[in-house]
């Protein structure tokens, strides 16, 4: 009697090919580690270890940098102070140094303003709190000069504008006569008026520039005085307490 193998073997078939798919199911459900996941958990780690926390040495260094350098007028000088105050494991960049300068600017404003509120408050007045008036008005100086540069710049540019529209109306205006002599006349007369227009607004920038200039030097001439004040009233007070510890020390000796 003759046997259909292939009936035999069909069952037998069909349960490796669903032990097959079972198995490659299970594999494709089966968590794998992320590389995204693993990287940023190694950079996380890697920030963590990076991170550097300012001493009160630290920042009376980057302060000292800082109202030497003046990074408000060049944001270049930044990258110079972070080499500056880098020192051994203590290794700061550019960016760290600025952020950790408006912080304590943002703290000394926000201490001042408490201050002015507090009547009758006396604070001890340190080499710090000198070192950040002097910056704080450093800053809000550049940033006035940047603002008056910017408005300058955009009432120029304004000017301009308007000198070109009225030229370009006078030269529509001509066109729209008859092609005669008068015409050249009337252009050139539209320009020479244009022109001395200009050398007249020209002359009046400069005036203005020069006004601006000796603004500002009678400015960073009063910054210099008000910083030097501030600098003999620090060592008044140093002299006071050294004398007030010397009494307080022969007083306690006498007993």
């Amino acid at each position: 009697m003759l046997i259909d193998i292939s009936n035999l073997l069909e069952p037998q078939l069909e349960n490796v090919k669903r032990a097959t798919s079972q198995n490659r199911e299970n594999h494709l459900s089966d968590p794998l580690p992320s590389p995204t996941t693993h990287f940023f958990k190694s950079l996380n780690m890697s920030e963590r270890k990076k991170q550097i926390r300012f001493l009160e040495n630290d920042d009376l260094s980057l302060l000292k940098e800082v109202l030497a350098k003046n990074p408000f007028k060049d944001r270049t000088k930044w990258s110079e102070i972070s080499d500056t105050v880098s020192r051994g494991s203590f290794v700061v960049d550019g960016r760290r140094v600025r952020e950790r300068t408006n912080l304590m600017l943002d703290h000394h404003k926000k201490s001042n303003a408490e201050s002015k509120k507090k009547s009758g408050v006396v604070e001890e007045y340190d080499e710090k709190t000198a070192l950040l008036d002097d910056i704080l008005e450093l800053k809000e100086e550049e940033e006035k000069v940047k603002e008056t540069e910017k408005e300058k710049k955009s009432a120029d540019d304004q000017k301009g504008k308007d000198v070109r529209k009225r030229a370009l109306e006078n030269l529509s205006k001509d066109e729209e006569e008859n092609q005669t002599p008068k015409k050249r006349t009337s252009s050139t007369n539209v320009m020479e008026y244009l022109q001395t227009k200009v050398n007249i607004e020209n002359e009046n920038k400069r005036e203005e520039l020069k006004l601006r200039s000796e603004e500002l030097r009678l400015e960073r001439e009063r910054f210099e005085l008000e910083r030097e004040e501030r600098r003999e009233r620090i060592e008044t007070e140093k002299k006071e307490k050294a004398f007030m510890l010397q009494l307080l020390e022969k007083v306690l000796n006498q007993k």
